[in-house]
């Protein structure tokens, strides 16, 4: 239990011991408390200032369990970037995912409006395998290329650093790979 809830539950074991004393009103138990009231009032401000510091105390001073610390996680190999897309004016879109889909809400700060109508929803995809990463065209009315080449229906294509990609016939992207 915490401070504030120890008081509750002693205000409140008080008042029913009150309550029930005062209802089957005992000459002797009644006599007792007009006397000694002010008494009975000092002890329950003592313990429960009593009962507030040894709690302090205890959790100031005990030891804390391990399972109660924070638990912390090692750093997963997908955390640090494997590849990047480089735009216009040196804007780049760090790939650290196995799998992402690309589309027009990834290029709304980059590409004009006016471009941004010709790339699809979800435009092209790239994702990786243990060595290498691959660009897809998600049958886009537009397509993608990839240095040069139209792609739109051939499936995956193995990318290599330094490729180019033009979506849309609209934006320029620029692929590079990190080196391990």
């Amino acid at each position: 239990m915490t401070g504030p809830r120890i008081i509750i539950f002693i205000v409140a074991v008080f008042a029913v011991i009150v309550l029930v004393l005062a209802m089957f009103q005992n000459e002797s138990v009644s006599k007792w408390f007009r006397y000694e009231w002010l008494d009975l009032f000092y002890a329950f401000i003592a313990a429960i200032i009593a009962g507030l510091l040894i709690e302090f105390l205890y959790r100031r001073y005990s030891s804390k369990s391990r399972i109660l610390q924070t638990t912390m996680t090692p750093p997963s190999e997908s955390s640090k970037f494997m590849a990047k897309l480089v735009l216009k004016e040196n804007q780049e879109i760090l790939i650290k995912e196995y799998e992402r889909t690309f589309g027009r809400t990834d290029f709304i700060e980059i590409a004009p409006t006016d471009d941004l109508l010709f790339i699809g929803k979800e435009h092209f995809q790239i994702t990786r395998d243990d060595y290498c990463f691959y660009i897809e065209d998600l049958n886009t009315k537009n397509g993608t290329s990839l240095n040069g080449e139209d792609i739109s229906g051939q499936g995956k294509r193995k990318l290599t650093d330094g490729d180019e990609i033009l979506v849309a016939k609209t934006l320029d992207i620029k692929y590079f790979e990190e080196k391990e």
